[in-house]
């Protein structure tokens, strides 16, 4: 084959190429629309003015509550987030019995810095208390220690007795939308 008899084959091959270029050539999917979504933040509280506080004597400890699975946090009220509300705030004192359930979940205004300043502000109590009554812990404790116990931590004396105890956790949670994203943190303090 002669360099001239080939040139037709070389267009012919150089414009399939093209052709299979272009048919490969796709456009970019649109962006699907972001739905409204709200953002719940939660941080530590101190215990309500006058709340009761333990007191331990010598050879106790206190042992904190600690949640036993995964707690569902409180979603942005849907209804609500076509508004886009400036931020929320919502506090709640969460009652925990001594066998670790969730008793009680009692909003809270005092010291609750930013609570009750919106007129949504039901719904989004409603949606923390929803979602704190599913929450289970395993039970607070006061170790006592035998009678003469001269270490520093009386849960590890030996013939320690560990006693569940009721406890009132205190959390502010932060309700926002930034984005269309949420994100949900939870904080407490306790008092008993």
């Amino acid at each position: 084959m002669r360099p001239a008899d080939s040139l037709p084959a070389n267009a012919l091959l150089a414009a399939c190429a093209a052709f299979l270029l272009a048919a490969c050539r796709t456009t970019p999917a649109p962006e699907p629309e972001r739905p409204n979504l709200g953002e719940v933040g939660a941080e530590l509280m101190q215990p309500a003015v006058g709340a009761t506080r333990m007191a331990l004597a010598a050879g106790q400890r206190f042992v904190f509550p600690n949640l036993t699975g995964p707690a569902a946090l409180p979603e942005y009220p849907p209804e609500l987030l076509p508004l886009r509300l400036d931020p929320v705030v919502a506090c709640a004192d969460v009652v925990i019995g001594d066998d670790g359930l969730v008793r009680e979940v009692l909003p809270r205004t005092e010291h609750c810095e930013g609570a009750g300043t919106s007129p949504h502000q039901p719904a989004f109590e409603a949606a923390t208390r929803e979602a704190v009554l599913g929450w289970e812990y395993a039970p607070a404790l006061v170790c006592q220690a035998p009678a003469g116990f001269t270490g520093d931590d009386a849960c590890t004396a030996e013939g320690m007795v560990e006693t569940p105890t009721a406890v009132r956790l205190s959390y502010l949670f932060r309700f926002s939308q930034r984005d269309g994203v949420p994100e949900v943190e939870r904080g407490a303090s306790g008092s008993r």
